[in-house]
């Protein structure tokens, strides 16, 4: 095993101020974004031959729209980097790309153009000295409930209901069957945080749910301290997707990601925004799992 890694930038934060407390899908180059490509790669024993290789990226996978089946960039990267590795495998795993999107966006060739930049980029990181990652491969999991906010009386749910807005009225439906059926709404949900440590070479930390770029951040600079100096690679969409995972930062400016998004969930009973301690909580315990696997 050996981690290398490179850069690619065609991630771009969607989240854009539209007015006061309110936020519209639109590139905003001066929003955070996580631009790092790590890579995994997997050799025969003389390290001569590329078996396979894991690739990470924060940025979600739809130039194309909702309508057309495809592997977006990431299905393109890999196809790309195949037909230049004939046995090997490329493999992708999603970063903290919450509120990252490619741009530009909507055809094909943009697909395509982006799936060739990350697969070049997963070429330079091959092509560096590399760091080989020896030791055992350690990993713990936990999954803390996370607290919802205060949720909406009956009274303003049976008012939501008989609403305008679609989408408000069937989440308002949705929680009075819920009320109706078990006589309360669900006060938190178990979202998972795991921790793999390969020997003292590399961290990774893997969060469930649609999480915001924050997080990656945050975590590559504190448990980069905690582990002196060794990479960290953070993965959201891990073990369970229930909604968006804001950082207290994106919760507090609201918007689709800070919990408008959670209206449209209908297999998942959300009653609330999540609780503004969100944040804290899933990174201590990405760094409790880690100190526990010293």
């Amino acid at each position: 095993l050996i981690w290398s890694h490179a850069r690619s930038g065609f991630a771009m934060n969607r989240r854009t101020p539209a007015g006061q407390a309110d936020w519209k899908n639109f590139p905003n180059p001066d929003a955070p974004v996580d631009h790092d490509v790590p890579v995994l790669q997997v050799r025969s024993g003389d390290g001569k031959e590329l078996k396979t290789v894991l690739f990470g990226y924060a940025c979600h996978a739809t130039v194309l729209g909702l309508m057309e089946i495809s592997g977006d960039w990431p299905g393109f990267a890999q196809q790309y980097f195949e037909e230049d590795h004939p046995g090997a495998v490329a493999m992708f795993l999603n970063g903290c790309s919450g509120d990252q999107n490619p741009y530009p966006r909507r055809l094909l060739h943009y697909a395509e153009g982006h799936g060739r930049s990350m697969a070049t980029a997963i070429e330079a990181a091959i092509e560096t000295e590399g760091k080989p990652l020896s030791g055992p491969i350690r990993a713990a999991i936990a999954w803390p409930e996370i607290p919802y906010q205060e949720p909406p009386s009956r009274e303003v749910l049976e008012a939501t209901r008989q609403g305008k807005d679609r989408y408000d009225a069937s989440h308002a439906a949705l929680l009075l069957d819920t009320l109706d059926a078990t006589g309360g709404l669900p006060k938190s949900y178990p979202v998972p945080v795991q921790v793999l440590r390969f020997g003292d070479g590399l961290n990774l930390v893997a969060i469930g749910g649609e999480v915001v770029v924050d997080y990656s951040l945050r975590l590559k600079r504190e448990l980069g301290e905690l582990g002196g100096g060794a990479p960290v690679w953070v993965a959201g969409y891990s073990n369970d997707v229930m909604t968006y995972i804001p950082s207290r930062r994106v919760l507090d400016e609201g918007g689709y990601e800070g919990g408008g998004a959670m209206r449209y969930s209908m297999s998942i009973v959300h009653p609330a925004p999540w609780d503004p301690s969100i944040e804290d909580r899933l990174v201590g315990k990405a760094i409790e799992l880690f100190n526990g696997l010293r």
